[in-house]
């Protein structure tokens, strides 16, 4: 029988989680901040530590999400309120695109984590009365369908959101719905467990510090505080590096010296004036977002990046330059 009350139950647990995952973000993205205005070395977002600290994140937050659409549905499933709280987010994530487009038009988001979470949720809805093997199943498929298929065809913008083609697009966020799906699922049999054992720890948990108060604050309102931290984030960086003018030598020139330099050998291998401009604002945007602008600019890549130099030039090639049709 459905249950009013524990379909509109919140346990500050849960919330609490949320809270400690939001906290992270938070700090991953300042430190990214920070080295894009070079009070740290850029080096340091290539760092496997670095990039593995925002998979983990990331996986955290689609874990949580996996559980609490379980747990929500103990009750009994609220149709309304679950597809009205995935609109939410989806339009969450169409504005980020926008947003995205227009600050960053050629490495905007196209398929992120709130992309991620909308479908994944719909896909879990149609998953939640199904026996927990063929859950568990799905969850199995999806984690390793990218390791198991890996086709060009998939590289198309129409189907890279699946997650199973050779490249991954140029964009600041990428969550293609394999392998993490399968993370999503995961959370929802967890959930089930969590359910079928009882929810005394979730039931009976209550914030008692005020740092633990804060954390479940903050999880009650994960969606917000992710649309609206970076920029405040972004904005005090900012300020403190027109303060403070972190880096020791100005790299302006240097920079202006790469795209002359960039669309004039553009152009002389036939290219288009305005296309080269583009392709070569690209390269030096996502040179920038890997760690790599103060190297590119100075023409001073180790042997370590030159590859991926190459890669981030062939990518940008690829996105902007019409591909012939295959044959």
């Amino acid at each position: 029988m459905s249950d009013p009350a524990q379909r509109m139950k919140r346990w500050p647990a849960l919330d609490a989680a949320r809270g400690l995952a939001l906290g992270a973000m938070f700090i991953f993205h300042l430190c990214w901040d920070l080295a894009y205005f070079e009070f740290l070395p850029q080096s340091f977002l290539e760092s496997p530590i670095f990039h593995g600290f925002g998979h983990a994140i990331a996986g955290t937050f689609i874990f949580l999400s996996g559980i609490g659409l379980t747990l929500a549905a103990r009750g009994g499933l609220d149709l309304h309120a679950a597809l009205m709280r995935i609109g939410m987010i989806a339009l969450a994530a169409l504005g980020i695109t926008a947003v995205t487009f227009l600050l960053f038009p050629d490495a905007y988001i196209t398929f992120g984590i709130l992309h991620l979470i909308a479908l994944a949720s719909l896909l879990g809805l149609a998953l939640l009365y199904t026996p927990a093997w063929l859950v568990a199943s799905f969850a199995a498929l999806t984690l390793a369908l990218p390791a198991l298929i890996s086709e060009p065809a998939f590289d198309i913008p129409a189907l890279q959101w699946l997650g199973l083609g050779t490249h991954p697009p140029i964009t600041n966020d990428w969550r293609p719905l394999t392998p993490w799906l399968g993370v999503m699922l995961l959370g929802q049999l967890v959930g089930r467990v969590i359910a079928a054992k009882g929810l005394w720890f979730l039931d009976n948990w209550r914030p008692r510090q005020a740092a633990s108060k804060t954390l479940v604050l903050g999880g009650r309102h994960t969606l917000l505080l992710y649309l609206t931290h970076q920029p405040v984030l972004i904005a005090l960086v900012f300020v403190g590096a027109m303060v403070l003018q972190p880096g020791q030598t100005d790299i302006t020139s240097d920079a202006s010296n790469f795209m002359t330099g960039c669309e004039r050998q553009c152009v002389a291998t036939g290219g288009e004036a305005q296309l080269c401009t583009r392709a070569c604002g690209c390269i030096a945007q996502e040179a920038q977002l890997q760690g790599m602008g103060r190297a590119v600019a100075r023409n001073q890549l180790s042997a370590e990046e030159q590859p991926k130099f190459n890669e981030i030039t062939k990518a940008c090639l690829r996105r902007l330059v019409p591909q012939p049709p295959a044959p």
